[in-house]
C-alpha cells in the first residue's frame, strides 16, 4: 500500500507523542520509592530523586522525547524528521532505562545496603524500556519513495469521416447498382413488422427508421451508434451524413 509522505509524517509524530508519554512517566517515578532499605532494623525508603545521577538521568532522558517532537516540527524532509524523533527517543530511552540500573549497581550494590527494590524502581525500567523501544521501532521503519513521472495531457483526436469510395466487394450489380452514393437516414412510418439490420430485435412504429438509399430498416438507437463508428449504412454501405 502507498502512503503520502503526510500521512507518513503523522505516524511518526502519533508514535514519537507516545513516546514523549513514556518519558513523562518515567520522570513521576522519581516521586516513587525505589528502594527500601532495612539495615539496623530501620525501614527506610530511598526515591529515585535522592540519588543525583539518577535524577539527572530520568529527568534528561524523559524530556528528550518531547524534546524531539518540538525539533522535528521544525524539520521539512521526512528522513530527517525520522532522525530526529527516532534518534532523540531512543537516547532518551536508554538515559532513563540506565537511571534505576545506575542506582542499584553503583549506589546500592557498592554499599551493600540490605533491602530490596520497591515498585518505582520496576516502573523507572518498565517505562525506560517502553521509550527506548518506541524510538528503536521509529528508527527501523522503512522508508520507500515511489517516483511518479508526470503524465502529459493528451487531446482526443477526431478523425473526418472516410472517403467514399467503390468497394469491390459489393459489384454494382442487381439492387446495389441503384444505390446512391450519399444517404441520410429518414423515419421509417407505417412499419407493421420487420427486425432492425443490426441487432436483428422486431421493430415498432415509434422507433423505426430507414435509409434513404437502400431502404434497410434500423433501430433509432442502433443505427446513432453504427454511423457514430462507421459512418455508412451497413445494408447498401452508402456514406451517412445527418
Amino acid at each position: 500500500m502507498i502512503v503520502t509522505q503526510e500521512e507518513v509524517t503523522s505516524r511518526f509524530f502519533r508514535i514519537g507523542a507516545g513516546g514523549a508519554v513514556a518519558g513523562a512517566i518515567h520522570i513521576l517515578t522519581l516521586l516513587l520509592g525505589w528502594y527500601i532499605e532495612t539495615d539496623g532494623g530501620v525501614i527506610l525508603t530511598l526515591t529515585g530523586y535522592d540519588f543525583i545521577e539518577s535524577f539527572l538521568f530520568s529527568i534528561i532522558g524523559g524530556l528528550m522525547a518531547g524534546f524531539s517532537l518540538l525539533t522535528a516540527y521544525f524539520v521539512k524532509r521526512l528522513g530527517a524528521i525520522k532522525a530526529v524523533i527516532g534518534g532523540l527517543t531512543t537516547i532518551g530511552g536508554l538515559l532513563a532505562l540506565s537511571s534505576p540500573v545506575y542506582v542499584y549497581v553503583f549506589k546500592i550494590l557498592e554499599v551493600n545496603l540490605r533491602g530490596y527494590p520497591d515498585l518505582g524502581f520496576f516502573a523507572a525500567i518498565f517505562t525506560g524500556i517502553i521509550e527506548l523501544g518506541i524510538g528503536a521501532l521509529i528508527l527501523l521503519t522503512p522508508l520507500k519513495k515511489e517516483i511518479v513521472y508526470p503524465v502529459e495531457a493528451t487531446t482526443a483526436t477526431v478523425y473526418p469521416p472516410p472517403p467514399v469510395e467503390p468497394s469491390a466487394s459489393f459489384p454494382p450489380t442487381g439492387r446495389r447498382a441503384a444505390t446512391a452514393t450519399v444517404a441520410h437516414i429518414d423515419i421509417a412510418e407505417d412499419v407493421e413488422e420487420g427486425v432492425c439490420t443490426i441487432c436483428y430485435y422486431p421493430l415498432t412504429s415509434e422507433n423505426a427508421v430507414k435509409c434513404s438509399a437502400c431502404g434497410a430498416l434500423f433501430h433509432r438507437d442502433c443505427i446513432d451508434a453504427w454511423v457514430n463508428l462507421n459512418h455508412f449504412c451497413p445494408s447498401c454501405r452508402a456514406a451517412i451524413y445527418g
